[in-house]
């Protein structure tokens, strides 16, 4: 590939699905990622490469016909009209955000970057996050001005692993520029992938559309999941509740009771909504209650399944515990902010923990422990079967002769020896 169209630094869950979008615009596109593996991952077309996102067969076709060349980002970037970032931005050790990955890719973006060129950054970041500290970093390396020698702009991702419903070129998406001139240039780029772009002002109200669409999804969680704590004390079924409600035509929205809700985005961008309300002296005690409770729900989740096996003449001391499925979601990989995860980790208090997830053969727990998951849901050695995230791949198991309880609503069910009841 001589000349490149586009670079996209970063190939998970959110920058594959746009380097694939871009290369199937007819766009020349150059995918980069610091993960060696994860490169040779892709070239290689290992199963589940698409990490849920995309089909392994698109990133196959894409690289067979030359639109798309995937490399290491130790061999540098190269330059091209656009940079798309969709580096993760994580929480850090002290409640605030890891802008690490999404800095360093600004400062190799910068060394190549000309006058004229597009950054556009696609991760979810605090609000000013782009104005304030990236394009300081840009400027610096480059020696180019942000909104006058170089296109600068900001399009937060939307994307649902797994849900084939809303496939990434059927999202509308937001973007805001450094200049009113560099939101124009990131619509152009983003209007060859997707039907629909939608203008804000600037980078900040991008950014804080962001936030705010997957903090409205946190708080929603949470108040399903306090509507379950009571149902449960009036003995009311949940999800005959949400059925009729669901039958009102406007100003209702239904969430499912889980375990609590994970992943890159939902419970991040809570945080980040929190934390800015903080730093300009606000308030955000309804945000602030949905957090409390989403983070309090794996250990209620375990106080409700040591409950059930009390009424069952069973305990959870001592017992011997397989959990099925450790991802945020079913059939995606990601066990980022997994609530599964934090179940796991609350059973391990009081109980010999092993798991079993097609998708996650090993796992790093938040303690620094690493487990290595079982091949296959052997319960031989299992007092317990414990079923967390209902991958497809669980629905076909046969009898496992033990007790299952299915913990994935947050609210165990006992599902007897009979597995086939969970699907």
């Amino acid at each position: 590939m001589n000349a490149v169209d586009a670079v996209v630094v970063g190939l998970g869950f959110t920058g594959l699905p746009t380097a694939l979008a871009a290369a199937g615009a007819g766009l020349r596109v150059v995918g980069v990622d610091s993960s060696a593996d994860r490169v040779r991952a892709l070239a290689a077309i290992r199963p589940g490469c698409g990490l849920g996102t995309v089909p392994d067969d698109a990133v196959r076709t894409a690289l067979a016909g030359g639109r798309l060349v995937v490399r290491d980002a130790a061999d540098g970037v190269p330059p091209a009209g656009v940079h798309v970032l969709c580096l993760p931005t994580p929480p850090n050790r002290f409640g605030g955000v890891d802008l690490g990955p999404l800095t360093s890719a600004c400062r190799a973006v910068g060394e190549v970057l000309r006058v004229g060129d597009l950054v556009l950054v696609q991760s979810t970041c605090p609000p000013g996050t782009v104005a304030q500290s990236l394009a300081p970093v840009l400027e610096r390396v480059s020696g180019l001005r942000a909104g006058w020698d170089f296109h600068l702009a900001c399009a937060p991702v939307r994307i649902d692993p797994g849900n084939r419903a809303h496939g990434f070129a059927s999202l509308p998406r937001v973007v805001g520029g450094h200049t009113r001139r560099c939101a124009q240039r990131a619509t152009r780029f983003l209007s060859a992938m997707t039907g629909e772009v939608v203008e804000v002002a600037t980078t900040c109200a991008a950014e804080v559309t962001k936030i705010f669409e997957n903090t409205f999804r946190l708080v929603n969680i949470s108040l399903v999941n306090e509507l379950g704590a009571l149902c449960r004390a009036y003995g009311v079924d949940v999800a005959e509740v949400l059925r009729a409600a669901g039958t009102k035509p406007f100003g209702f929205l239904r969430h499912q009771p889980s375990a609590g809700a994970g992943g890159d985005c939902v419970p991040v961008s809570a945080r980040f909504f929190a934390g800015a309300a903080r730093r300009r002296g606000m308030l955000s005690p309804l945000v602030d209650a949905a957090l409390a409770v989403n983070e309090a729900q794996p250990a209620h989740t375990v106080h409700r399944l040591r409950e059930a096996l009390h009424s069952a003449g069973r305990s959870l001391r001592g017992a011997r515990v397989l959990v099925l499925g450790v991802t945020y979601k079913p059939d995606t990989p990601n066990v980022r902010q997994s609530a599964s995860v934090a179940v796991l980790e609350e059973l391990r208090r009081e109980a010999a923990v092993e798991y079993h997830d097609p998708y996650v053969p090993e796992l790093t727990l938040s303690d620094g422990t690493s487990l290595t998951g079982k091949g296959s849901p052997d319960v031989r050695d299992a007092d317990l079967v414990v079923l967390m995230t209902p991958h497809r791949a669980f629905r076909d198991l046969p009898d496992l002769g033990v007790p299952v309880y299915d913990c994935s609503s947050g609210d165990p069910r006992d599902l007897g020896p009979a597995f086939e009841a969970a699907a």
